[in-house]
């Protein structure tokens, strides 16, 4: 289902593809120490409340102002060119999680990252917002790769009236397996992974990862971009500087990494009224 060369005709269509080895090895190297480290300050109590997903770490401004790493990585000129292969010359960041998956856990739960239902363009090809996810090591069902179904950020599937609308705890604790967001579709298709690639999707796009059934851990980093800001309806412009206000804060930090960043920073001075988030597709056909 992936394309070769990814054109943003395959991935509107589709809701995803695939640009093959963005990440330089030094630069994978690299943030799988760092974010070990992170992951291993974490509190026994948050990897309990997160079985499902492994473990949910913000990676907002402020990290990334603590760890250069965290902007270079946001920034990776890899990145932006495939961004601009697709139309997307000028793309501001949000935010992101380290997601990782310890050995032996379940999949994660079907689900669609769309909050902005109740804006008009959500139900078009221009992207709001997208995922770019990069897996740390390479990703096969055995060890939880993504799962996708394609096309499900255009069209109605009957996923979209079977789960929650939002990750609850009970889901993130994997309490019932008998929840259909645990369940297998006919047309869903796995994405496998080598570490270095990255694979970018419509956030309304459902999507899930197997289990991970092996010895090791499996850490993706989910960043979450706005790739074709600049051209969005002024209303919808004013929703994303709203939504992304308490990600964008940062108390201290260098300015040499804040004039990295800040080519990349969600801004909007106008005076449009922001939409009321809906996480439900109601308008979705």
């Amino acid at each position: 289902m992936t394309d070769a060369t990814p054109t943003f005709e395959s991935f509107s269509r589709n809701g995803f593809c695939v640009f093959e080895q963005v990440l330089p090895a030094k630069m994978i190297k690299d943030l799988s120490d760092l974010t070990d480290t992170i992951l291993a300050e974490q509190d026994e109590s948050h990897f309990a409340s997160k079985i499902s997903q492994g473990s949910m770490v913000m990676i907002d401004w402020a990290l990334s102002h603590k760890h250069r790493l965290f902007a270079e990585f946001i920034t990776n000129p890899n990145t932006l060119v495939a961004l601009a292969n697709l139309g997307f010359d000028e793309p501001k960041f949000g935010h992101g999680r380290i997601i990782s998956k310890p050995p032996y856990s379940p999949q994660l739960f079907w689900h669609e990252d769309g909050r902005f239902w109740n804006d008009p363009v959500s139900y078009t090809t221009q992207p709001i917002q997208v995922f770019l996810m990069y897996y740390l090591t390479d990703t096969r069902p055995e060890n939880g790769c993504l799962r996708v179904i394609p096309g499900s950020h255009l069209k109605r599937h009957l996923l979209h009236d079977q789960i929650s609308e939002r990750h609850t705890d009970q889901l993130s604790r994997f309490e019932n397996r008998e929840d259909p967001e645990f369940s297998f579709v006919e047309d869903e298709i796995d994405v496998p992974m080598r570490a270095g690639d990255v694979v970018l999707g419509y956030g309304s796009l459902l999507h899930a990862s197997h289990a991970n059934r092996s010895d090791e851990r499996r850490t993706v980093l989910t960043m979450w971009y706005y790739p074709d800001f600049v051209n969005l309806p002024e209303r919808t412009k004013a929703t994303v500087a709203l939504a992304e206000k308490r990600t964008g804060e940062v108390e201290e930090g260098s300015e040499a990494i804040e004039h990295l960043l800040e080519p990349l920073r969600v801004s909007y001075d106008g005076d449009a009224q922001p939409i009321e988030h809906e996480l439900r597709p109601l308008g979705l056909k």
